[in-house]
Formats: C-alpha cells, sequence, structure tokens
C-alpha cells in the first residue's frame, strides 16, 4: 500500500540536505495565536480605547502577518507554498468532500461528548463552555464582520499554522500520529476562553474537529480541503448560535 500523499512528501523533506526548518518553526507556529492574544490585552490594559471593528480588523492582520513570517523559512527552503506546507486553496472538485468530512466530524464530536459524559457523570451537571457564545454580546456591525473574518481569515491562517507548519514540523522528527497530537492538543487548548471545568466540552470537540482536519491533511497532502471544512464548519456553528441566540 504507498503511503500517504503527506508521509511521502515529508520523507522527501527529510532527505533536502539544506532543510533547517521543523521542530522549531512547529513550535513558533502554535504560539503565534496566543501572541496576538497577549499583544491585545497589553493593548486593553494599557487603556487604549479602540473601536470594536478596528480591533478585530488589526487583530486578524497582525494574525495573517505572523502567519506569512513563521511560514517564511519552511517555504523559502522547500520549493514555495504548496511544496512545503500543501497549502493551497480549496478546488471545486473539493466539494463533496468537504462537505462529507464537515458532517463526519459534527457527528464525531457529538459522539465524543456523548461518550465524554458517559464515562464522566458529574460533567452532566456542568454548564458546557463554548468559544462562540461571545458573538451574541457584539453589536450589529462588530458582529458582521467578525463573522466574515471567523469563515475566511481563521480557517486560512490556522490551517497553515497548525495543518502546514506545526504538523509538517512535526512530522519531521515525531512521525503523524504524535504530531497530529500534539498540534492538535496545542489547537484545542488555544480556543478555551476560560480556565473551568466548562471548557473541557471545548477542548473535546475541538480536538476531534482538529484531529480529522490532521488526517484530512495527510490523505490529500493539502491544505485546501481542510480549509474548505474549517470554513464551512465554522460558518455552521455561527449560524447556529445565531438562530439560538
Amino acid at each position: 500500500m504507498p503511503a500517504p500523499p503527506l508521509d511521502a512528501r515529508i520523507a522527501e523533506l527529510r532527505e533536502q540536505p539544506d532543510r533547517t526548518w521543523g521542530v522549531r518553526d512547529a513550535v513558533l507556529a502554535v504560539v503565534a495565536v496566543p501572541a496576538v492574544a497577549a499583544a491585545g490585552t497589553v493593548v486593553v490594559g494599557a487603556g487604549l480605547r479602540l473601536p470594536e471593528p478596528v480591533v478585530l480588523l488589526v487583530a486578524s492582520a497582525a494574525l495573517v502577518g505572523l502567519a506569512l513570517l513563521v511560514s517564511r523559512r519552511p517555504v523559502r527552503q522547500s520549493g514555495g507554498w504548496r511544496a512545503a506546507l500543501g497549502a493551497d486553496l480549496p478546488e471545486w472538485s473539493d466539494a463533496w468532500r468537504i462537505v462529507g468530512w464537515t458532517v463526519g466530524l459534527v457527528l464525531a464530536q457529538t459522539a465524543a461528548l456523548t461518550l465524554l459524559l458517559a464515562l464522566v457523570p458529574p460533567l452532566r451537571d456542568v454548564e458546557p463552555q463554548t468559544n462562540v457564545d461571545v458573538l451574541l454580546d457584539q453589536p450589529l456591525p462588530a458582529l458582521l464582520l467578525l463573522s466574515v473574518l471567523t469563515v475566511s481569515v481563521a480557517p486560512l491562517v490556522e490551517e497553515v499554522l497548525f495543518r502546514g507548519v506545526a504538523l509538517r514540523g512535526l512530522m519531521l522528527r515525531l512521525g503523524f500520529w504524535p504530531a497530529a497530537v500534539v498540534s492538535t492538543l496545542f489547537f484545542a487548548v488555544l480556543h478555551v476562553q476560560v480556565l473551568e471545568v466548562g471548557a473541557v466540552f471545548v477542548v473535546v470537540s475541538i480536538s476531534v474537529l482538529g484531529l480529522g482536519l490532521c488526517v484530512l491533511a495527510r490523505r490529500t497532502g493539502r491544505l485546501g480541503p481542510g480549509i474548505g471544512v474549517h470554513a464551512l464548519y465554522n460558518a455552521a456553528v455561527l449560524l447556529l448560535t445565531v438562530v439560538r441566540g
């Protein structure tokens, strides 16, 4: 049986005599998001009051800039964005794959949360934490802008960072499953907003999503399908949140 496309590509990258990127770049990728969040906290702590849409645009621009910076060395050393990271956009031929994987991952999340409640009954009395209910407190202009950014910029940046640089950088040293688990745990924890018991629901559901996206990247060797799944998933969660609210 032939190796999955991503495994085959990693084997090629390992043999590159001039390659120096790897685990260090993976670490930079996973700290990029909290770095932007920390910078935002400093700005707020300094008393600088900016309109919400301005804050969202600045934060998004900072994330894009950090993603480009973190990706620079792998891209330069390994033959461009697609050759190094599998970075591309979804194609029309990916449509059914994107829909199918999105539905499958939502069902997997539901199964994982159901199993969690069965194994840990006290959690049935805990209010589940989500990372989207904060949207309901936003004024309409900020809500619309945040929705657009969540469906467009966030999937692109997060797939490049986590399933691009982080997954591949760790695979160069650890192999697929250890790299997938480590990058996914960071991906899940970074979606937690408040450290409380209810955050376990966020960690479990986002871990299922992240691990599924790692497997998709492995099977296709590309980020495009994962970007599509991530965007569709975010759009569905946003829609359900607004409808429920």
